[in-house]
């Protein structure tokens, strides 16, 4: 241990050397008593001297502990502070106020185990008043981790209630950060029943929380309700306490464009995708609303002439284009690089954002979206080994390349896979997959030894836990029948799950009973039926065929994207309820749409509720 305390001396040193020396005493600091220096104004350096100049252990231990806590506050780089916890025993019990420090310090590094274990510890024995507050927040931030959403919030409410004004000002900010991280995704109708439990602080939250869930994407009144809710709120909370997202809300200015320019491919062989997409954001605009849109023809205009009448029309926002190439070489254009823009797809390579250029957005109906939330929802169901069927062509193998990289990113193990090259190989393709092939080549081999009349029945490999489909809705009702019948009657029957391609649109019940027990991802549009009046305004302009119902959505979404983006971009956690998705924007300013699961029951799509913790 000696030796492990010189060498983070040694690595502090070194963190230290970016500043100028300086002049030093020679002098070795003599070890005192641990209670002598517990000192705020003491560094990390001067406790790691110390333990390494004593030979009791228990002291050792201490002044590590005291180390962290300077390390911390001194805000040293995460390795160095891990180091010195690395010398520590979490099992030793310490004195109540340096177990405390420790379990913060364990919660800094994101030790949730070892966390845990000190605060379990620290809740067992006999704590004094003084330290109630603290252990209260100790216990919200391990809830924090373990994304107890609700769990966290009520028991911050409740701290707040119990202890108004004796919290320090640090526990406060930290306080706040920890409620403003959970309380958004707590449904209001649950908060609601807070509103008269925890006094005046816990109303301010809830307040602000619904402000935000039913105006953010209104340019208009989200402004006036946050100044609004500043006025009726403005001794609850500081604005100094809030955490940095709220403040930034209270001052940002959302997008409220007088002239749109909508740039589309309307000529040409993407000319009707590209008037469908122009009609769902034709459709989204409100009646009332005086802002102007221009339609410009990316396929008959040059890239000269679109700037000309984006400067001439006086445009102050752009969407699209919507080809990739398209995309990046418009990125080059003088007059559209210096308007805030929303492009309707994502090129190869999504330029770095600079705090001095305007606002440059990506928003796609990218299938690769849909792979991710299969890989979250796998890791949430604790699945071991997916497997994945695909078919052998440019898109199946993209996506099935970007599941495997994501799986093998998140667990560290690759997923096991098989492709097929046309429908009548799917049988043999689910069989090998399933090792049921090989699994019959041993009883035929067996047939040979003891005859023909020998009882048999192939086995399926029972280690696989879950089946991932990437295919066209023609292939999928393929192949979940094979799977049904190649699993031995010895195994579990494999839950199996795809993507949105493998739905369509007006399936007949038959159609649905082929597919009985799978799940799948799909737009809340097309699953749910929600806005009936928009479902009859699009069967009156548009064809009742999946991709064109997609499309229009897509457009829809993309006007009301506008209004949002800037408060999306502050709120990364938070989303916009669209026809396409829960739409929230990533750092990168990307667009992440989240589908509905879905599952085939008897004939009919039952939506799958939410997991809320």
């Amino acid at each position: 241990m000696i030796r492990s305390i010189v060498l983070i001396i040694v690595i502090s040193a070194l963190v230290a050397c970016g500043s100028t020396p300086e002049k030093q005493n020679q002098t070795t600091t003599p070890v005192t008593a641990v209670n002598e220096v517990v000192d705020p104004y003491k560094d990390s350096q001067f406790y790691l001297k110390q333990a390494s100049n004593t030979d009791r252990k228990s002291d050792q231990q201490s002044f590590l502990i005291l180390a962290t806590k300077s390390a911390i506050q001194e805000k040293k780089p995460l390795l160095f502070i891990e180091s010195i916890l690395s010398n520590i025993d979490v099992q030793d019990r310490h004195s109540v106020m340096l177990d405390i420090e420790l379990a913060k310090a364990l919660l800094y590094t994101g030790n949730t185990e070892s966390a845990e274990i000190v605060v379990q510890r620290l809740q067992q024995g006999s704590i004094s008043p003084r330290f109630a507050i603290t252990m209260r927040v100790l216990d919200a931030q391990l809830q924090s981790i373990q994304e107890n959403h609700l769990g966290v919030v009520k028991s911050l409410f409740q701290l707040q209630s119990l202890y108004e004004n004796q919290i320090s000002t640090s526990d406060q900010i930290l306080v706040n950060n920890l409620i403003w991280k959970h309380i958004l995704k707590v449904p209001y109708q649950t908060l609601t029943r807070f509103r008269t439990d925890f006094g005046t602080s816990s109303e301010a939250w809830i307040d602000l929380a619904n402000i935000i869930g039913q105006y953010i994407s209104d340019p208009v009144a989200l402004p006036s309700q946050l100044d609004r809710w500043q006025r009726i709120y403005p001794n609850t909370v500081t604005l100094e306490e809030l955490p940095l997202q709220v403040q930034q809300l209270l001052v940002v200015e959302p997008y409220k464009p007088t002239t749109i320019g909508l740039l589309l491919p309307l000529s040409g062989k993407l000319s009707k995708l590209a008037i469908t997409i122009r009609d769902g954001f034709i459709s989204a605009k409100p009646f009332d609303s005086l802002t102007t849109i221009h339609v410009l023809d990316t396929s008959l205009l040059t890239l000269e002439e679109i700037d000309a009448k984006i400067t001439e029309r006086g445009i102050d926002f752009i969407v699209g284009p919507l080809e990739k190439d398209t995309v990046s070489s418009f990125q080059q254009s003088k007059v559209i690089s210096t308007i805030p823009r929303l492009n309707l797809n994502i090129p190869e390579i999504v330029p770095t954002q600079y705090d001095n250029t305007p606002d440059s957005y990506y928003y796609s109906l990218a299938p690769e979206d849909e792979i991710e939330q299969a890989i979250d929802l796998f890791l949430e169901r604790e699945v071991k080994t997916p497997a994945v069927i695909f078919a052998d062509n440019t898109l199946g193998k993209r996506l099935f390349e970007r599941f495997n990289s994501a799986w093998f990113e998140a667990t560290g193990k690759q997923a096991e896979s098989i492709a097929f090259r046309n429908r009548s190989k799917l049988g043999e393709a689910v069989q090998q997959l399933l090792d049921v092939d090989a699994s019959q080549a041993r009883i035929n081999e067996m047939k040979k030894l003891f005859g023909s009349r020998l009882e048999t029945e192939a086995r399926s490999r029972a280690d696989i836990d879950a089946v991932y489909v990437i295919a066209n809705s023609q292939q999928t009702r393929l192949i979940k029948p094979f799977f049904d019948v190649n699993i031995s009657a010895f195994g579990k029957r494999l839950p199996i799950f795809a993507s949105s391609r493998s739905y369509v649109v007006d399936e007949s019940v038959q159609q649905k009973r082929d597919l009985n027990g799978m799940m799948f991802t799909e737009m809340p549009w097309l699953i749910k039926n929600t806005e009936p009046q928009l479902h009859d305004l699009y069967a009156k302009i548009g064809e009742q065929q999946t991709q064109s119902k997609k499309l229009f959505a897509f457009g829809y979404d993309a006007y009301n994207l506008i209004f949002a983006l800037k408060q999306l971009k502050i709120l990364p956690s938070q989303s916009l309820n669209g026809l396409t998705g829960m739409l929230s924007v990533k750092d990168n300013l990307t667009i992440k749409r989240q589908l509905s699961w879905s599952r085939y029951v008897q004939g009919k799509i039952i939506v799958q509720p939410e997991q809320n913790k």
